[in-house]
């Protein structure tokens, strides 16, 4: 895969070609930790946390949720304002910078989303089966794919916290680098 991405960037190929052969590179081991979280119920990752560490985790989300929202109004505001003083009296053109501001934030917003889904699921992998090769012991319920034992052990092979972590964050670099590059494109 890494292969393919080195001939896109030697022949110039479109940036959508390397998002996709970087999807096919974190497919299996998502596909794999897919199935993995699907299988396992919730009671397999209890653990006790502290009331402190509950506590802090949810003043820090609530936080930053507060300073995003407030970032959005004060971002939006300023877009209008730009908006405004760009287009003067025709809308047309404020629809059209409007759709191209549009077209910048989707890509980078998605995957940033997708850094948080990679993360959540390597947290909940390492949780599970814990980061050795061939984990000695798991929290995995037995019952999944017991009929068919060489593909349990691939499947859970192939959920690795590790490979998936590498291969999701490689995406995620790669999904920066289109993002920019439409950025790039709006401006000039």
């Amino acid at each position: 895969m890494v292969l393919l991405l080195a001939v896109c960037n030697i022949f110039d190929l479109p940036h959508g070609l390397r998002m996709v052969i970087s999807a096919a590179l974190v497919l299996p081991s998502l596909l794999a930790t897919l199935l993995v979280l699907s299988q396992t119920p919730r009671t397999h990752l209890e653990y006790e946390e502290s009331i402190l560490g509950h506590f802090a985790s949810r003043f820090v989300g609530l936080m930053s949720a507060v300073v995003l929202w407030m970032g959005s109004v004060v971002v939006g505001a300023a877009v209008a304002v730009q908006l405004t003083a760009d287009a003067g009296p025709d809308p047309d053109v404020a629809w059209d910078e409007a759709a191209g501001i549009f077209a910048t934030i989707v890509p980078t917003v998605i995957v940033i989303l997708w850094a948080a889904l990679v993360l959540r699921c390597v947290s909940y992998l390492a949780r599970l089966r814990g980061w050795a090769a061939v984990p000695s012991s798991h929290r995995i319920p037995d019952r999944m794919l017991a009929e068919v034992p060489r593909t349990r052990r691939v499947v859970i092979g192939l959920a690795h916290p590790g490979l998936l972590l590498v291969s999701g964050l490689f995406t995620v670099v790669v999904g920066f680098g289109y993002a920019g590059r439409i950025a790039l494109d709006f401006i000039s």
